[in-house]
């Protein structure tokens, strides 16, 4: 006799992830992205390692996703007073301000 395993047993063993949006002011400028991850730290990564690919933040961008992982690594990634999954970080770069914040986010459903 054949045997199956049911789909909930598989999808116990994967890590439930959700949508994560960040926003970032640096520089007079304000960016917004999204990212999937089982955490607000692991989402904060996931976007620092994209903004070294891209190179969103020209020649700074390598050392801007260096120094926004070392504030979120040193737990200094806080939630907001008064909020339930939203989190800020700031940090500087070269005498300028990083203000960042990291929200979990509901999508809408299809």
């Amino acid at each position: 006799m054949k045997t199956t395993t049911p789909a909930t047993a598989v999808l116990d063993d994967v890590p439930e992830t959700s949508l994560y949006t960040i926003v970032v002011e640096f520089v007079g400028g304000t960016y917004v992205s999204q990212t999937s991850a089982d955490n607000e730290r692991s989402a904060l990564s996931s976007w620092c390692r994209t903004i070294r690919t891209d190179e969103d933040f020209g020649p700074d961008s390598r050392r801007l996703a260096e120094q926004i992982e070392h504030e979120a690594n040193a737990a200094r990634l806080a939630l907001l007073d008064g909020l339930e999954s939203a989190w800020s970080f700031t940090t500087v770069l070269n005498d300028r301000l990083i203000l960042g914040h990291v929200i979990k986010t509901v999508p809408i459903p299809a």
